[in-house]
């Protein structure tokens, strides 16, 4: 007993240690940080995006744009999309290249895949292939049952993890089709068997180049249609070997009306989710941002409300859950979703100022500078305020100047971030006759 009592200590950091990263990221949770804070770029924004048919030259510098301005919007993950209809936007042997990143179909003389993970990495974000493992068509699927179709999911997979430093592999919630007559009389249980050998499989491959890489899955956010289609989600979340993290979509606002009654159909819904998260696996809600600003009957508060992401943000904070995922990039810079975007720019923002303490003399003045971030809330107006203008004043551009002797403290604000500068005045120096 007096042995185990002296090697107590050793014990408890070796425990500690035994936990792993994960004990960390739940106490940086706790804390109500986020570990991801991602953005999904879909297929259909490539254009807009100048990234369809240019020359390496261009292609190199859209990229860096894009990513440079993820940065800005406070984002540290992306989910980018190199496979939506069995195709890709890189040199592949598995299968041809996608008309969204090359018109014609024809090979392009660079690798756009590679430039985007180095310019994603060079801003310190996160690059996760997002992958539709079944879609051919927007009509059409890979017969989820055919061991070929898995098969030919696999090897899309181990090629990209084998040639290129993403840091994962994301799927998107397109399962079994629901406009297919033949897949009709599939039962539940059936697809979602399928399914899950399809899942474990990409799991296995996954894990099998580097335990470092990550595997999950963005999922419908209603669970009783994720199991329709074949998403076996409770099983993904209480039994390893599927998933590393879970990615609800979670596609409403807190005012949308079911069966002519107003519900708070977001947060019903991420109750749920956390309920059947039985591993405690990471969460990271996927949010709708493309839904700001527009007038929709079933959903009115998108269009009533502009600060719906900033509230959704602050529910997810509250339930330790670990990150969150906006659909998507475009629509950061939507004119319908400008105030939107500011309040969750806002919410996940922070203020810093030049100084926290100041000494100055009677007469004399000193510029206080307040930074925001992320980066794209910086030359937005700061508010200034002093809590006594008899001691020192502040300008509308945080220059102090100093009145008398005594105490002060000078606010800075912006929406609902805020920091201030406490300042001692000392009284003049006396002229020396």
């Amino acid at each position: 007993m007096k042995r185990i009592v002296k090697y107590m200590p050793m014990l408890l950091v070796l425990m500690l240690l035994s936990l792993g990263s994960g004990f960390f990221q739940k106490t940086e949770a706790q804390a109500g940080t986020f570990s991801v804070k991602g953005i999904w770029v879909s297929c259909f924004e490539y254009a807009d995006l100048g990234l369809n048919d240019k020359s390496e030259s261009e292609f190199r510098t859209n990229a860096n744009r894009l990513f440079a301005n993820i940065k800005a919007n406070g984002c540290n993950t992306v989910y980018f999309h190199v496979r939506s209809y069995d195709d890709a936007i890189y040199p592949s042997s598995v299968t041809g290249w996608s008309t969204r990143i090359s018109k014609s179909g024809k090979a392009l003389p660079y690798d756009p895949l590679k430039i985007l993970i180095d310019y994603s990495h060079k801003y310190g974000i996160q690059f996760h292939a997002w992958m539709n493992p079944y879609r051919v068509t927007q009509k059409k699927v890979l017969d989820p049952a055919s061991a070929e179709t898995v098969k030919r999911i696999v090897a899309q997979v181990k090629e990209i993890v084998t040639k290129y430093k993403v840091d994962g592999i994301h799927f998107d919630d397109y399962f079994y089709p629901t406009n297919e007559k033949k897949y009709n009389k599939v039962k539940k249980a059936d697809r979602m068997k399928n399914v899950n050998e399809m899942v474990r499989k990409v799991y296995q491959t996954v894990k099998a180049k580097s335990s470092r890489l990550k595997f999950g899955i963005s999922p419908a956010g209603g669970i009783d249609y994720c199991e329709k289609i074949g998403a076996d989600v409770k099983t993904w979340m209480s039994q390893a070997g599927y998933v590393d993290y879970i990615v609800p979509q979670i596609y409403w606002s807190d005012e949308y009306i079911m069966e002519g009654v107003k519900t708070a159909l977001f947060s019903e819904r991420l109750a749920e989710w956390r309920s059947y998260n039985v591993r405690d696996i990471p969460m990271y809600i996927g949010l709708a941002l493309y839904k700001a600003g527009y007038s929709l009957k079933e959903d009115p508060g998108w269009k009533k409300r502009n600060n719906n992401i900033a509230s959704q943000l602050a529910l997810i904070r509250a339930g330790n859950s670990e990150g969150y995922v906006l659909f998507s990039y475009l629509n950061l810079y939507h004119s319908v979703a400008s105030k939107e975007v500011t309040n969750y720019l806002t919410a996940i923002g922070s203020m810093k100022l030049n100084k926290k303490k100041k000494t100055l003399r009677a007469g004399k003045t000193f510029k206080l500078r307040a930074t925001l971030n992320p980066t794209r809330l910086r030359g937005r107006t700061v508010k200034w305020k002093s809590s006594n203008k008899k001691i020192a004043t502040v300008t509308k551009t945080g220059k102090i100047k100093a009145k008398k002797k005594g105490k002060v403290t000078i606010y800075a604000s912006y929406g609902k971030l805020k920091k201030k500068c406490v300042v001692k005045v000392l009284a003049k120096k006396k002229s020396r006759k």
